[in-house]
């Protein structure tokens, strides 16, 4: 089990769209809240911009301090409100990645570093449970995945070629056919009375199938198509699961 998951493990629970490490490894949400970075000889007052299970992303304004502001550099976060239900204001972090966005301005990626005990009884778990919590329930649709097995049909070139869906979300599948299709290739396909443009984002042979993983073109109508869809799906699967 991973420190996130050590940490939150009773609310992925509550939430089925979390489930599976890769998802919870891209999902970011949207927060603004303020700490301070404490680095050597130096220190900044950082806006966060979204967070994510490994760290945060922050808007940061001050002096550009080279020797300082460096991938991997150790830094301390601490959270400047007042805390109430966590020991510690402090968490050891290290920076991923800085990107200067003109005279007085950077933004940066850090992730955390400090243990998990550390990270439980820091500012951490109540502030990120509180941004997650929100975020799901604004992210909860777009981020809805379901196991399926489901006909249908790609466009590509002017032919038709079958397909079988086998993963489904709003923003995206993974299908399997019985040819390749070109990574970035844009075609349209129809299951199960949707008619949705896609990309080609992934496409990998597989004993003879090829396993494609491809993305939705924006398509409103499409969209809540396929979300009805996938909420049928999904509470079918948990009726027969039990």
């Amino acid at each position: 089990m991973g420190w996130f998951e050590s940490l939150f493990a009773t609310f992925i629970k509550k939430h089925p769209e979390w489930d599976g490490a890769e998802r919870r490894q891209a999902f970011r949400i949207k927060c603004d809240f303020e700490v301070e970075i404490q680095a050597p000889g130096c220190s900044y007052l950082a806006a966060c911009l979204d967070a994510g299970p490994q760290g945060l992303r922050m808007r940061v304004r001050g002096p550009f301090v080279k020797k300082v502001l460096r991938r991997a550099q150790p830094i301390r976060l601490r959270y400047v409100e007042p805390l109430y239900g966590a020991e510690l204001d402090t968490v050891s972090a290290a920076i991923r990645w800085v990107r200067r966005d003109g005279e007085q301005m950077f933004t940066m990626a850090v992730g955390f570093e400090d243990t998990i005990e550390n990270l439980k009884r820091s500012w951490v778990k109540p502030i990120l449970q509180k941004v997650f919590k929100a975020g799901s329930r604004k992210n909860q649709r777009q981020h809805m995945r379901a196991r399926c097995q489901l006909t249908g049909k790609a466009v590509i070139d002017g032919q038709r070629v079958d397909i079988k869906v086998t993963d489904v979300s709003t923003s995206g599948a993974r299908l399997s056919a019985l040819q390749p299709m070109a990574i970035g290739s844009i075609f349209e396909m129809e299951f199960e009375k949707v008619i949705q443009r896609a990309v080609v984002r992934r496409c990998q042979p597989d004993y003879g199938v090829y396993r494609i993983g491809v993305a939705f073109s924006p398509d409103a109508a499409a969209r809540a198509k396929i979300l009805t869809l996938v909420k049928r799906l999904v509470e079918m699967s948990r009726m027969m699961n039990g």
